[in-house]
């Protein structure tokens, strides 16, 4: 057996085992199984796509018969697909980053819009479904509401629920960049990257792309599921301008003296701010709409409107 399949092999299982120990009482456990995907990205980004999809299919197929099938299909749709489908899109358009953002935000919505046709003829549809999850998760973990009256509790809950599947879409989103990024650094640092790092001032939305985000954003205001369903759709469709408003940034900066440490106040305010994701996402906006990066002569390539 080639080094390659037996590098297979070797991630299938690391990454199965993130899942296996991950316990929700467990805070070290479930942060370990935030990187389930990244040995799947360091197989496929050395390798090749074909490689890293094997050991995602190996993996599933792992978790299948060692813990049962909701556990295998719920790792296929959180990681093996997306990292496949993602892998894909890199290798065939390795110069056009934003193909992989767009990618992996389509991702992220289909099993909301697929959870709300499901749930459409439930009582209080997807919305009344995640509730109840809630409820069952509090039960289940023994969560105290302390200081708290039994409708000020369900009011918190409640609100949790109107948002939680586009917050959920969101950190998932930004956990597979995680892991893609990580598993390109560490290989283009030893050499055995199979493709260059993608240059994320290239990230420029297609002029389409406001449109879209203005669309969900008035879904949001109609009645019933639909309007539950926008809402939680909203911050998703937002979030490829945070991408593209990053390009802006570090295309505005490249060539300023001290770039790198401007580069890592940007990042460290994003980490702990809010309003710094706001402008940044805003300026993504500008940028898809007015050409901001050209006017300022940083133009790079041009949105890819395909």
């Amino acid at each position: 057996m080639g080094s390659g399949w037996i590098s297979v092999g070797v991630a299938a299982a690391i990454s199965a085992l993130l899942l296996f120990v991950a316990q929700p009482s467990s805070p070290v456990s479930m942060l370990l199984a935030i990187f389930a995907t990244l040995p799947l990205f360091l197989v496929g980004l050395s390798l090749g796509w074909f490689h890293g999809a094997a050991a995602a299919g190996a993996a599933s197929i792992a978790i299948l018969f060692a813990i049962g099938p909701a556990p295998a299909g719920y790792y296929a749709i959180v990681n093996a697909i997306p990292v496949t489908m993602l892998l894909v899109a890199v290798e065939r358009h390795p110069n056009t980053p934003v193909r992989a953002v767009l990618t992996l935000v389509g991702l992220a919505a289909v099993p909301m819009v697929v959870g709300a046709l499901l749930f459409s003829s439930s009582d209080g549809g997807l919305s009344g479904v995640i509730r109840e999850r809630l409820g069952d998760f509090q039960a289940m973990m023994s969560v105290s509401p302390r200081d708290m009256s039994p409708e000020e509790w369900q009011a918190l809950l409640n609100a949790l629920a109107a948002i939680l599947p586009g917050l959920g879409a969101v950190f998932w989103v930004l956990l597979i960049t995680l892991n893609g990024a990580l598993a390109q650094g560490l290989l283009t640092r030893v050499g055995k990257a199979r493709l260059p790092t993608p240059d994320i001032a290239a990230v420029r939305l297609p002029r389409w792309m406001p449109g879209v985000l203005a669309a969900i954003t008035a879904s949001s205001f109609l009645p019933g599921e639909m309007g539950y369903l926008g809402t939680n759709l909203v911050p998703l469709a937002a979030l490829p301008f945070l991408f593209s408003g990053l390009g802006v940034v570090h295309a505005l900066l490249r060539g300023v003296s001290g770039a790198g440490l401007w580069f890592a106040l940007v990042y460290v305010l994003l980490l702990v701010l809010v309003w710094p994701a706001v402008i940044v996402l805003g300026l993504g906006l500008i940028d898809s709409i007015v050409d901001f990066r050209r006017r300022f002569g940083r133009s790079g390539p041009p949105p890819d409107d395909e």
